[in-house]
């Protein structure tokens, strides 16, 4: 059976956690993969990254840029003990010009730079500030915060021009069924407001509605109508906050056709009603 895969939804579009760890526990058990961009910044120890069907050894002061919707997971190398600092964002919290960035980084990937010791100073300052204003959370933490998300990936695109070879240092083949959940997760993620069923996806993808269903469920752990449901709800969220949108029109803006189902399904999920989702938000920010 293949292995299972997580899958993340983070409200916010800007996350940064830094961690510290001594012993095998703190391997990740399972692929996991999100709709947005991952940076990962090992400030001390070896770790090992599996990305897709590839293992890469990654060392004390390497960056590495981790594109949407690619399975990924770390693992204890020969050294045990680590720190580490994982920043993720989604692609709109950058402003408009600096998208090329995206492109440059995390296209084509994954990058690994390895920071030079002349680097190493700006690059960990950038981090070490990030991670204040995230923990102090201001008022205009965000806009600070975006302000050294984007020198930090400026520094980077120019050290990654300096870089030749990526270190591969073993194959990984038992991964295709892994992929092709990926794929649809992709196409899920992309399509998720428009009409999709199981019947669509098995045309898309050239493959029995019944394999596909349980291959999803072996994968994620999860079934396709849930996976569905939970990116469309996690956008209905966002949408609740941060626009003035009519729930009926944000029913129908995430792929809803019947504003009743949308409202029981994100009553089951969030525990509230969408109106109520709303009320509670704007009440906390007073």
């Amino acid at each position: 059976m293949a292995k299972k895969l997580n899958v993340s939804f983070r409200k916010k579009p800007f996350y940064i956690d830094y961690k510290m760890g001594t012993c095998s526990r703190d391997s990740m058990r399972n692929f996991h993969l999100h709709s947005d961009y991952e940076i990962y910044y090992l400030i001390e120890g070896e770790r090992k990254y599996l990305i897709n069907d590839e293992q890469y050894l990654i060392r004390e002061n390497d960056l590495i840029f981790i594109d949407r919707n690619v399975m990924h997971k770390t693992e204890t190398a020969e050294l045990p003990s680590f720190q580490r600092v994982v920043i993720n964002f989604q692609d709109n919290f950058l402003c408009c010009d600096d998208h090329f960035l995206l492109a440059e980084l995390f296209e084509n990937g994954p990058h690994i730079i390895s920071v030079p010791a002349c680097k190493k100073k700006i690059i960990s300052e950038l981090i070490i500030r990030m991670q204040n204003e995230y923990i102090d959370d201001r008022k205009d933490a965000m806009h600070y915060i975006r302000t050294l998300l984007t020198q930090l990936l400026l520094e980077s695109n120019r050290l990654l021009k300096r870089e030749v070879n990526i270190p591969i240092v073993e194959n990984d083949n038992d991964t295709l069924k892994q992929e092709v959940v990926a794929d649809i997760i992709k196409y899920i993620n992309t399509h998720y407001s428009n009409d999709i069923s199981l019947t669509l996806l098995s045309q898309k993808f050239h493959l029995n509605e019944q394999y596909i269903s349980r291959l999803f469920k072996d994968v994620t752990g999860n079934n396709i109508i849930n996976y569905l449901n939970a990116v469309r709800i996690n956008e209905a969220q966002r949408l609740l906050i941060e626009s003035d949108m009519k729930v009926i029109e944000i029913s129908k803006s995430v792929g809803y056709s019947n504003n009743v189902h949308f409202w029981r399904v994100f009553k089951k999920l969030m525990g509230i009603s969408p109106s109520e989702y709303r009320t509670v938000y704007e009440k906390a920010k007073m």
